[in-house]
């Protein structure tokens, strides 16, 4: 871990700088050169510009600012990766991602060199006396950096570990939970995924949670950490280890939000609806090539293309000319198919927010987990709420008369439906143990073939290898 962490902290004091360089001192005569730890400690202006560094390492674009639902979205089953390019995660849809594969090292890179970021500047705060800050905003960036390396955990886990719900004691990642700022800290051994799962729970415990912004909607900037922003990460990691009541609790708690009037409102300027709980903005500096737009779009040609052999839009009740969400499909005027799903198409100018939390995926853990508790009505009431936001009227499936399976079923595929190209279908499928299954190039009696690319069973398949070099120079990591 030396190797990419040590830098961390000189990178997020750069942040700093340069996010107020440009500010009124631009002109002066006899700037200043440099700028110390100490400048930065001693400055409300520079803590809080410092802050905002901890929050641009997590939206790199080869981390949550566009990798993260490119990468779940190509283990799903609702695109087809139609390359075989490696810079465009063809390796990941294949499921053959190896110590060496191209988009690893940057994806496991920008994991780590957000969490040291946002560790570096929790010690500082937790250690410094006399800051020029008040100690509500003190204890709210403390609990925003537990908040960031935890969700950094989280999705980097994803890919490393195999599911809880398969093996709770799967090696997952090396955690550090303390500021690499020099050598010797090297040996960080992997902890299991439930270990990694306690550390999360542990970290944003009620009085961390409590110093975070509270409310909802426009109440609050959605743009960083908040109390629901929190219970949704709390939410998420319990209905991994299915423990629903708990998930449950998590989800009632995310409150003041409500569904905007149409998904697409939140994926159109201005991108801030009533729905956003916790989602990325963007200017045109700060977008790399791991923007969704860049592999989605029609923009980008033929990279991640709308799987319509056996994907969510071959299901009929999933492809209603009344579904709203169905204006995301765009036609490839050259062919006349059906070819991308556009949810992000910003590809020339990409300024769309990505969206970590929304409100609908509220109401859909939700519905989930009353389901798993036995509370039926309950479950289908919430899964009605988001489905007829898309389908007001024309409904061919009555979802609060269904019950047993065919609710269950119509709740993950509502998942798959709402949240196409978010990257959730494939956290869905690792969180439950499935297979990961892809559409094969043959039929059987008319209807297109599939094939399994990864099982649990098999960890080389189902997860990612550590990369090389963190395998070098992490010895406790092998």
């Amino acid at each position: 871990m030396n190797k990419i962490s040590i830098k961390s902290m000189s990178i997020a004091l750069l942040s700093a700088f340069v996010l107020t360089a440009c500010g009124d001192e631009f002109l002066d005569k006899n700037p200043k050169l440099d700028v110390t730890e100490a400048d930065i400690f001693a400055s409300e202006k520079l803590i809080d510009a410092t802050m905002a560094g901890v929050y641009t390492r997590f939206k790199t674009s080869n981390f949550a600012g566009g990798n993260i639902a490119v990468i779940f979205d190509n283990r799903g089953d609702d695109f087809v990766n139609t390359g075989n390019n490696t810079y465009a995660h063809s390796d990941t849809y294949n499921m053959t991602v190896g110590q060496t594969s191209i988009m690893n090292p940057g994806f496991f890179q920008a994991g780590y060199l957000a969490i040291n970021a946002a560790n570096t500047l929790k010690e500082n705060l937790e250690n410094r006396d006399n800051l020029p800050i008040s100690e509500a905003k003190r204890q709210q960036y403390i609990a925003s950096c537990l908040f960031i390396r935890d969700i950094s955990w989280y999705y980097l886990a994803q890919v490393y570990s195999l599911p809880y719900a398969y093996d709770p004691n799967s090696k997952a990642i090396p955690i550090h939970t303390e500021a690499v700022t020099g050598p010797g800290h090297n040996e960080a051994p992997l902890w299991t995924i439930s270990e990694v799962y306690e550390q999360i729970i542990n970290d944003l415990n009620a009085s961390a949670i409590a110093a975070l912004p509270a409310g909802g909607g426009s109440s609050i900037d959605p743009t960083i950490p908040s109390q629901a922003a929190a219970h949704m990460l709390l939410q998420r990691i319990y209905m991994a280890k299915e423990e629903w009541q708990k998930a449950i609790d998590e989800g009632e708690k995310v409150t003041g939000f409500t569904l905007s009037n149409s998904v697409r409102d939140m994926f159109d300027a201005p991108y801030h609806t009533s729905e956003n709980i916790y989602s990325l903005p963007f200017t045109n500096t700060e977008r790399g090539g791991g923007n969704p737009a860049s592999y989605i779009s029609s923009g980008a040609g033929y990279i991640d293309t709308l799987n319509v052999r056996t994907g969510i839009v071959t299901i009929p009740a999933y492809r209603l000319a009344a579904d709203s969400r169905t204006s995301f499909i765009k036609v490839d005027p050259a062919n006349g198919r059906e070819t991308w799903y556009e949810k992000y198409d910003e590809y020339s100018t990409p300024l769309e927010w990505i969206h970590i939390f929304r409100y609908a995926e509220t109401l859909l853990n939700l519905s989930e987990s009353y389901f798993n508790i036995g509370n039926e009505a309950k479950a289908a009431e919430l899964l009605h709420q988001v489905r007829s936001r898309s389908i007001p009227t024309g409904d061919i499936l009555d979802v609060q008369s269904l019950t047993g399976e065919e609710l269950r079923q119509a709740i993950y595929l509502e998942r798959r439906a709402e949240f196409i190209g978010e990257g959730i279908r494939g956290l869905d499928i690792s969180r439950r143990a499935e297979d990961f299954i892809h559409p094969a190039a043959t039929r059987t009696n008319g209807k297109w073939d599939t094939v399994v690319v990864a099982t649990p069973s098999n960890r080389t398949a189902y997860c990612w290898s550590l990369p090389s070099y963190e395998i070098l120079v992490n010895t406790a990591a092998k």
